[in-house]
């Protein structure tokens, strides 16, 4: 279930989140820490080689399911990358919490038919601003509206400057973008209860940080 509330996403999840039901059995790794982003940083820049790849986008997440929504833990979820090689070829690797972190196999990308090798400015993953990422997440919490409080941080990413069209056709630019959901809960109003059955009601709030580093609600 889910309809939209001013800028916030309403959604209903069972209230095991609460308790940790499932989970991820390497510990927590909250996904608002500087250890998760230096993680992401460091599975990356250590698993990906520059030489070979071309990196034009790195997301991570908490996961999702009842298991892992709301846990705000970096190892319930994954890291996904996405790169271009020498032939214009866009492709995938990612790597699972739940897994050890260990690489899945590189996989053709789903969305870009190509893109220009030649044309991108790359993500340099060895050289992820920590400082900058947490600046953006906790700036993000300070904007969350005072009736509502911070639950988890649900997924954060960077975007180099490529076209979004699936030809690869269009602006290639220097720099890079992001974004980021942060997921909140109503102060009081957390649960919601029926037939039975008790399910917590959280809200995504959706984040931009342009290339100059301004951090944008999304009021849409």
């Amino acid at each position: 279930m889910k309809t939209k509330l001013l800028t916030l996403w309403a959604v209903a999840v069972t209230a095991c989140v609460l308790t940790s039901c499932g989970g991820s059995g390497f510990g927590k790794l909250a996904m608002d820490s500087e250890e998760a982003v230096t993680k992401v940083k460091d599975i990356v820049s250590s698993n990906i080689d520059s030489g070979e790849w071309k990196i034009v986008e790195i997301e991570w997440n908490e996961g999702v399911g009842d298991a892992a929504t709301l846990e705000n833990n970096l190892n319930n979820g994954g890291i996904y990358v996405k790169m271009v090689k020498s032939n214009n070829g866009v492709f995938v690797q990612n790597f699972m919490g739940q897994l050890g972190w260990k690489p899945t196999a590189i996989d053709t990308d789903h969305w870009y038919d190509k893109l220009y090798y030649d044309k991108v400015t790359p993500i340099d993953a060895a050289n992820l601003d920590v400082a900058a990422i947490m600046k953006h997440i906790n700036d993000a919490k300070s904007m969350i509206p005072a009736e509502y409080e911070f639950r988890s941080l649900a997924k954060y990413q960077i975007k180099a400057g490529i076209p979004n069209g699936t030809s690869g056709e269009g602006e290639y630019t220097d720099g890079t973008t992001s974004e980021f959901t942060i997921n909140v809960v109503e102060k009081g109003n957390e649960t919601v209860s029926s037939a039975g059955t008790t399910s917590i009601i959280y809200y995504e709030i959706d984040f931009e940080v342009a290339a100059d580093g301004t951090l944008t609600m999304d009021v849409e």
